[in-house]
């Protein structure tokens, strides 16, 4: 099996939408664990914030075929409408983070939207040419990013990983 994180993002009906993509991909991979969720300013755009979290999950499928046969299809289910526009309003945004201990998603490093959760579950990874940890890069950039934890909001409130 390969170990792969993958993000969650939400800014329409977000709590709703959030829990609902989370229990869709539960329901497809195996799931290790999950972050906090965390409301985060839109990036590039003035809509409305967002819910963003981690989950760590295992599967048998390649990055792609994760990425385009299952995480695409449950954002079409749910109602994802991809525009031009890459930072529009959105049901819910599935990313493959990590796969295979590989950094797929370059703004891991530096985001806070992806940063905090995933460093939630992974803290000791390092950046490759710093090797600074994501525990210590998400709390120097917590307190000027503008996320806000949302301790009593869970992703599987039913569920204790």
């Amino acid at each position: 099996m390969i170990e792969t994180i993958i993000h969650l993002g939400s800014n329409i009906d977000p709590a709703d939408n959030i829990r609902l993509g989370a229990r869709k991909l539960a329901a497809i991979l195996p799931v290790l664990g999950s972050s906090s969720v965390w409301l985060t300013p839109p990036d590039g755009s003035a809509g409305p914030s967002f819910y963003n979290a981690a989950i760590h999950c295992t599967t048998v499928l390649s990055a792609d075929d994760l990425k385009f046969n299952i995480l695409r299809s449950i954002e079409k289910e749910m109602g994802r409408v991809r525009t031009h526009d890459k930072y529009a309003a959105r049901t819910i945004d599935l990313d493959v983070v990590i796969h295979n201990s590989e950094v797929l998603e370059p703004r891991l490093w530096d985001t806070a939207f992806i940063l905090l959760p995933v460093a939630e579950l992974l803290p000791e990874l390092t950046h490759p040419i710093n090797h600074i940890s994501l525990r210590s890069l998400a709390n120097d950039l917590e307190p000027s990013s503008g996320a806000e934890r949302l301790v009593d909001f869970l992703l599987f409130p039913e569920k204790d990983f």
